[in-house]
């Protein structure tokens, strides 16, 4: 009785372990992926993709989009916010960019750098730079906190459409809300 039960057991584990590396190998097909053109622009991109996870895709999404959630949306649209150095200091200056729990700035700019460049797609201006550690904690210490944040982002969004040329509804917060 007792090899029967260390038996069942010993399967029971095989075939959790197998399960668990047939799962391991499925592909992930929630998060983007990232373009080659885009690796040498950080560090460690998959720490960035799984920073991106864990703090930022509970309100913007695994893929930038935040719809039904009445925030920014990051798809496609962010990089215009990359055209001008004012509206590239507001994104590291967001409250939960600059007190983010990732207290090195490097790691944060990986972070960032994913966003703007495989979130943010197209949307980044050519020729682009992406964030250093240094831009990074540097911009930190300035975090916005007395001003509002729908209206500061309204202003960079249209000095981007007027300076960048980017689309019209970058005012708009997502596509299809109202202002």
């Amino acid at each position: 009785m007792k090899n029967r039960v260390s038996l069942v057991g010993a399967a029971m584990l095989a075939g959790a372990l197998s399960l668990g590396t047939l799962r391991a190998a499925e592909p992930d097909t929630h998060s983007p992926q990232i373009p080659a053109s885009v690796l040498a622009k950080m560090e460690d991109p998959e720490l960035a993709q799984s920073d991106y996870i864990e703090q930022c895709a509970g309100c913007h999404g695994v893929q930038g989009s935040s719809i039904p959630a009445h925030l920014p949306e990051l798809k496609n649209r962010v990089g215009w916010f990359m055209c001008t150095p004012e509206s590239r200091a507001y994104l590291l200056r967001l409250p939960n960019v600059a007190h983010s729990r990732l207290t090195d700035s490097r790691q944060l700019a990986d972070l960032m750098n994913y966003v703007i460049f495989v979130l943010g797609g197209p949307s980044a201006p050519t020729g682009t730079k992406p964030f250093t550690g240094d831009e990074v904690a540097h911009e930190r210490q300035f975090a916005l906190t007395s001003v509002s944040l729908v209206a500061e982002r309204l202003r960079l969004a249209n000095v981007a459409i007027r300076k960048c040329h980017a689309p019209a509804s970058l005012r708009l917060q997502f596509p299809g809300s109202v202002q």
